[in-house]
């Protein structure tokens, strides 16, 4: 081949990547390199050029794409596509003894799948990492319950029980969620759903399985979940051309919407633009169709803030819900206090500013102690890996009681069960969904680490692994790669 080469860059859902390859290279030969880049088999793939590049023979590449152009492929990659590691596989037994003992003992397990069920694998890891949801169904006795429950709500909860259970104990290498699967299939039938040709029960939608657990858990618990997890809010209803046709009722929902528009960039903006919509109904004023703005405000803000991202929409022309796959950017804090009626966010906004100055006394002397080594704290005494790891676990346990301890000293003391203090919350999860509509792709949860706010798993069914902090900007979307669906906020200084 020539020694001159055709430089350019390769589109592929939302991202950009460099090619470099000769000047006479075939076009078969550009398909290859880039089925490295984007995981993408060569016959799926299809270039947004004069032609596409049908002929693999064809040489005259650079008569078709300018040198430092974009050029848009498009094609949904091949998870199982054997390609070169882009860095070398680290074993366990490669590790140092100390990392050996952290890796076993702090990693947690995952969920097998079982045909499609990704979607309930991510929701039940990001469900257990609630930690008051999480202790409400390892404590719940059935045999203790008074009121008559319908039995297929209090089974759901039961084997969700049991599969809490064995991610607390990591008895195995992983779990599978069967039984509980069956049971939500009779509760809930659209679950059971199959596909006419194949006969395999179909992939099914994270949020909507969301919305259905958290009904049965409601069924089973009682008001004792709903207190505890509800967003409630004030609505108002006003005709636009009537004045004195105005209603206002309190209303409950588990869970903020984010509305995705053509101009949606930033989470809070799809919020905001939820709680103020225009609908038309029939004025019981005039019997007639009008226009009415319903504007909502929140009144009380739950401990754990769930938050979906309306990615999908019924689309008659496919017979199925397709994804908006705009890229809206989320915030690891968000701040709700212009989500709040005035008198409620006076109230939070004056404990937010508290626990900011908390936070910041929190980040001074947690920079202090990275300067010191574990060694002065134990007296220079030399340890094996696995003490040395048990100690600097115990010391950063201790410190954060100690500053749960700060944050609650400024805690309101007359709040609602379940309330959060303040409008501030931190992002503890992530359930993401690739692909381009619910029925087919796949589901995974990002889910922060208890004790390092920089260290993140990702919940792959049955595969679990590390990931850095930096890995979960790239969730806000922005094409059929891993894309936020569901986002789980815990109240800040909890």
């Amino acid at each position: 081949m020539s020694s001159a080469t055709l430089e350019f860059n390769i589109k592929h859902a939302g991202k950009v990547y460099p090619v470099k390859i000769a000047s006479d290279a075939t076009a078969g030969d550009l398909k290859k390199e880039v089925e490295d880049l984007i995981k993408v088999p060569v016959a799926r793939q299809k270039y947004m050029v004069k032609g596409g590049l049908s002929d693999d023979s064809a040489t005259d590449l650079a008569s078709l794409i300018k040198p430092g152009s974009n050029v848009m492929v498009l094609g949904t990659p091949d998870a199982g596509l054997i390609s070169k590691p882009k860095e070398k596989s680290q074993f366990i037994e490669d590790l140092a003894p100390e990392q050996q003992f952290q890796h076993a003992n702090d990693l947690p397990i995952g969920f097998q799948n079982m045909g499609n069920t990704c979607y309930l694998n991510a929701t039940l890891q990001a469900l257990y990492r609630i930690e008051p949801l999480r202790d409400m169904i390892l404590d719940y006795n059935q045999n203790s319950t008074t009121t008559p429950v319908d039995e297929t709500h209090k089974k759901i909860v039961v084997e969700m029980k049991r599969c809490f259970e064995n991610l607390k104990s990591k008895s195995y290498k992983s779990v599978m969620p069967m039984v509980l699967l069956t049971a939500l299939r009779k509760c809930y039938p659209q679950f059971a759903e199959r596909d006419p040709q194949s006969g395999f029960y179909k992939q099914q939608d994270a949020e909507e399985l969301f919305t259905q657990l958290c009904q049965s858990m409601s069924v089973v618990f009682g008001d004792k979940f709903t207190e505890a997890f509800s967003i409630n809010f004030r609505t108002t209803i006003k005709d636009s051309a009537n004045e004195d046709d105005v209603s206002v009722k309190e209303e409950s929902d588990v869970k903020l919407q984010c509305h995705i528009s053509g101009s949606t960039n930033f989470l809070k903006n799809g919020l905001i633009e939820s709680l103020h919509e225009k609908i038309e109904k029939r004025s019981e004023f005039t019997g007639m169709n009008s226009k009415y703005n319903v504007d909502k405000q929140i009144t009380k803000l739950p401990k754990f803030l769930t938050v979906q991202y309306v990615r999908f929409f019924w689309k008659r022309s496919a017979g199925k819900k397709s994804k908006i796959l705009r890229k809206v950017v989320f915030p690891f804090q968000l701040d709700v206090a212009d989500m709040l009626t005035p008198e409620y966010a006076s109230e939070k906004i004056k404990v937010r500013e508290e626990f900011r100055q908390v936070d910041k006394e929190r980040i001074e002397k947690s920079r202090d102690i990275k300067k010191r080594k574990i060694e002065e704290s134990t007296d220079s005494v030399v340890m094996t890996p696995r003490e040395r790891h048990e100690t600097e676990l115990a010391m950063a346990k201790s410190e954060q009681e100690h500053w749960v301890e700060e944050f609650k000293k400024r805690t309101p003391k007359d709040l609602q069960q379940g309330e959060n203090p303040s409008s501030l919350y931190e992002l503890i999860g992530v359930i993401t969904h690739q692909g381009a509509n619910s029925e087919s792709g796949h589901y995974q949860s990002f889910i922060r680490d208890d004790m390092d706010e920089d260290k993140w798993y990702n919940f792959n069914d049955d595969k679990v692994s590390v990931v850095p902090k930096e890995k979960i900007e790239g969730l806000a979307g922005g094409g059929e790669s891993d894309s936020a669906l569901i986002l789980i906020y815990k109240g800040f200084g909890l």
